[in-house]
């Protein structure tokens, strides 16, 4: 776990611990997923062969099938396993970003509906996505502070003292 560091750009970084169970959760997510899309190919499939399927054809939606959960499974696993899962976050005047790469997730302060505040982390909830950022105790108040400056009037605020 790391402190928030202000950035040459004037933004502030840091990584921190994740809740374990919120964490897993999310793989869950991911394995419907991975169902629903062999689900998909199944029904392509059938739709395809117009419902007259011979038993030699079967084998090229099951490879289909096997290629996605050789793929998936191991990283569902690993995903699972994580002994200390944590996350990445940028803070800058516009927007809060947790995650890495492509799997970031941004919350731009001026389209955001509800705001939370628990004992370890800060909730941005918009039209679209929620966004569960989780802060060292040592910045929490200078998070918290940060955010809440930055929201719009109309934002719903919260307090959720058991988490």
């Amino acid at each position: 776990m790391s402190s928030v560091t202000q950035n040459p750009d004037g933004s502030f970084q840091w990584n921190c611990s994740i809740d374990r169970d919120y964490h897993r959760r999310s793989g869950w997510q991911g394995l419907w997923g991975i169902l629903g899309l062999c689900v998909f190919v199944f029904i392509i499939f059938f739709i395809v062969s117009r419902g007259t399927i011979a038993q030699n054809d079967l084998w090229i939606p099951l490879l289909v099938i096997g290629v996605i959960l050789l793929v998936a499974l191991p990283l569902l696993f690993l995903w699972n396993s994580a002994p200390d899962p944590h996350e990445q976050y940028v803070m800058t005047e516009y927007y809060v970003k947790s995650g890495y790469g492509k799997s970031s997730i941004y919350s731009e302060f001026k389209k955001t509906q509800e705001l939370v505040i628990a004992q370890k982390y800060i909730e941005v909830t918009g039209p679209d996505s929620s966004n569960r950022i989780y802060v060292p105790e040592e910045d929490m108040d200078f998070v918290w502070n940060f955010i809440v400056k930055r929201m719009p009037d109309k934002v719903k605020i919260r307090y959720n003292k058991g988490s």
